[in-house]
């Protein structure tokens, strides 16, 4: 058996998929996977077929996006897709695969799947789109007229043309579905989960090797640990530190933060003792070993913590990760979320302090964490698409 993984190039999209690729393989399945050359280390490590695609998928489309950012998101995926699919069809084509897996934003994928007539399996690595969410449906409208939706009402026009898919408004982008769906959130997280039928699988996190950048050992003081990430996209926020340092200097605890590539240490004033800065984490070694974590909610960050069995503080930075942060909440893993530009030192204090010291945090933690793992994760996902494969 033979299938084709295309990613989006988010450092998320891409982590969660190897585990899975990784199973596939292990079974017997030859997968060509398409990433751009900086991933070639980790794609091979899976023991997939690595094929290298742009760097950067997209041209250009500042111009007609402008500074509006939704206005602007279909063009982004639309343009990504166009920026690759020449290079991904003819690979496909001599590859001849039995299925074309792809994740739910790599629009590359449905138009593979499309001309060569084959099966499609789409990976969720967040929401699923169902009649209690969707994304899309909260947006401002656009009239035609705006730049950015011009300009992808006519890249989408010729992907029908060209492809035979059906027309990607944004309601195609962001609410269509495969024959077959692997969701790497659980059901009780996702919104109406007990909706979905028999084509989707929440197979949870996808926990597997990952070579990450950095090394890094526990401390060996014997306190608890706390981890803050904020993210890859939004971390560029010197004013959290400062809030957060005098909160945790007299704090019997270790605290690890992993700044991202924007902050340098020497810009966020006096470290405390206690706590060690560094640009970049190995974030399943950490939460392994970790109490604690101020996360903001990718459904990534948010999945590996409920895995580990971690409490959380939420700070969301945006809408996506604010109803992941509510879910965390509902199902009492997170002591609280907060806006961003709420946040202050006497906020993150009492939120702190309530994850230390109510236990029900680490208990509903430690419970979800347990369903997680008998979920089943990327071993699940791999038997759903063997077995899906083998009955095509």
């Amino acid at each position: 058996m033979k299938a084709v993984y295309i990613p989006v190039g988010a450092a998320g999209h891409v982590l969660s998929s190897l585990p899975m690729v990784g199973e596939l393989v292990s079974r017997g399945v030859d997968v060509m996977y398409f990433a751009p050359e900086s991933i070639r280390a980790q794609v091979e490590e899976t023991g997939a077929i690595f094929s290298a695609i742009p760097a950067v998928a997209a041209k250009d489309n500042s111009v007609e996006c402008g500074q509006d950012f939704i206005a602007g998101l279909p063009l982004v995926f639309l343009g990504e897709a166009d920026g690759v699919i020449d290079t991904i069809l003819p690979a496909c084509e001599a590859f001849r695969p039995d299925v074309v897996i792809t994740d739910e934003l790599a629009l590359a994928g449905r138009l593979v799947a499309a001309k060569l007539r084959l099966p499609m399996v789409m990976v969720f690595t967040s929401f699923a789109p169902c009649e209690q969410f969707s994304i899309c449906r909260f947006w401002p409208e656009y009239t035609d007229a705006h730049p950015a939706r011009a300009a992808a009402r006519r890249l989408a026009e010729k992907f029908t043309r060209k492809y035979g898919v059906r027309h990607m408004d944004i309601y195609e982008i962001f609410e269509a579905t495969g024959d077959l769906n692997i969701s790497t959130l659980t059901r009780d997280f996702q919104p109406g989960g007990e909706t979905f039928g028999d084509n989707f699988l929440f197979a949870g996190a996808q926990i597997g090797p990952r070579p990450e950048n950095g090394t890094w050992q526990p401390p060996q003081n014997g306190r608890p640990l706390l981890y803050t990430s904020l993210g890859s996209l939004f971390n560029n926020w010197p004013e959290f530190y400062q809030m957060l340092f005098p909160v945790v200097q007299d704090m019997e605890i270790n605290v690890l933060c992993a700044l991202g590539k924007a902050l340098r240490p020497e810009d966020l004033g006096e470290i405390p003792d206690n706590v060690e800065l560094v640009p970049f984490a190995p974030q399943l070694d950490v939460l392994r070993n970790a109490d604690y974590f101020i996360t903001h909610a990718g459904t990534g960050s948010a999945m590996e913590a409920m895995y580990y069995g971690v409490p959380c503080v939420c700070i969301p930075q945006m809408d996506e990760q604010q109803l992941t942060a509510r879910q965390m909440v509902r199902l009492g893993v997170a002591s609280t979320s907060m806006v961003r530009a709420e946040t202050t030192e006497e906020s993150l204090r009492d939120a702190l302090t309530r994850l230390m010291t109510e236990p029900h945090y680490r208990e509903n933690a430690q419970k979800l964490s347990r369903i997680m793992r008998e979920t089943g994760g990327s071993a699940c996902a791999a038997k759903a698409i063997i077995e899906f494969m083998e009955n095509r």
